[in-house]
């Protein structure tokens, strides 16, 4: 809590918007990356306004998804390529001082994944995501020393996985804010230090082409997956994976060693290990920029 002019205590609060998107390199097995982009509520306008400046710089207004990104960025058709690394360098010199990131990394392949917890697919993944949640909530929020923070997540109104005439309707609307207020509050409950309150607000799901933060978080996304699991042979997207894996390698370094700067801005993390706990270390496929980055403008 901090005092106001007259010496009584007020709470320190903040609302965030969450971002998110998922990604599966192979449907239903092996890794599930749930990728969650948090904006505070004052900053959500100066990050959008840099989003549209290179969209204009380039005259591109068109969707951008990492996985429809074309080879080259020369020319023409080289646009939508050309603006997602303009985006991506944005985040790199700055932006992620206002647009911090995390990804929850599952490794469904490992022997320690408990598939028969999780009766549908779905059931999985909204689990994990309000995994990712409360994560992302310790480690890029907590610092602030925030006593309430209200956060509204913003999800691609991608098709769900429900089948209502086999009575099988996914419940992630209504399951991801009651399930992240109570692991809030049974974190709260354990906690030997100051623990904010996590409220969630209604969720809203949109078509991505309405949101280009959602679409920045399927970039920066779509580059992780890329650098962890190496299976893409476009020059653009390998392009984008390299930036995105120089990023993780410098945040394992102490934070004063850390060139760009996003200790507690940019995340990674996976589960399970070997003992079946959370990790944070990743063997890339795609290698970082050497410590002289060239110029990619």
């Amino acid at each position: 809590m901090i005092k106001n002019l007259f010496g009584y205590s007020v709470q320190k609060s903040a609302h965030y918007f969450v971002f998110h998107d998922e990604s599966e390199p192979t449907s239903n097995k092996g890794w599930l990356l749930i990728g969650l982009l948090f904006v505070k509520e004052e900053s959500k306008s100066s990050v959008e306004s840099v989003l549209k400046q290179h969209r204009r710089f380039e005259n591109y207004d068109g969707e951008i998804h990492f996985c429809e990104l074309p080879k080259s960025f020369e020319g023409d058709f080289g646009a939508k390529a050309r603006v997602a690394r303009h985006w991506m360098k944005a985040y790199q010199n700055g932006m992620s001082q206002d647009a911090l990131f995390t990804c929850l990394a599952v490794n469904r392949a490992s022997p320690k994944f408990e598939h028969k917890r999780f009766k549908e697919d779905f059931h999985a993944y909204n689990r994990f995501t309000a995994m990712a949640i409360k994560a992302g909530v310790l480690w890029l929020l907590q610092p602030y020393g925030y006593d309430i923070i209200e956060l509204t997540l913003v999800s691609d109104g991608k098709d769900r996985k429900s089948r209502p005439e086999q009575g099988i309707v996914d419940n992630f609307e209504s399951y991801l804010p009651y399930r992240v207020e109570l692991d809030n509050m049974m974190a709260q409950s354990g906690a030997r230090r100051h623990h904010p309150t996590v409220k969630m607000r209604p969720i809203q799901v949109i078509a991505s082409n309405q949101s280009d933060l959602l679409q920045l978080t399927d970039l920066l996304l779509g580059g992780l997956q890329t650098a962890i699991v190496g299976v893409s042979n476009r020059p653009t997207k390998r392009e984008l994976a390299r930036m995105v894996s120089s990023w993780y390698h410098d945040v394992q370094c102490h934070p004063r060693k850390q060139r760009y700067k996003m200790q507690r801005k940019f995340n990674v993390w996976g589960f399970p290990d070997e003992q079946g706990k959370p990790f944070n270390k990743f063997s890339m496929k795609i290698s970082p920029y050497p410590a002289e980055q060239p110029n990619l403008l």
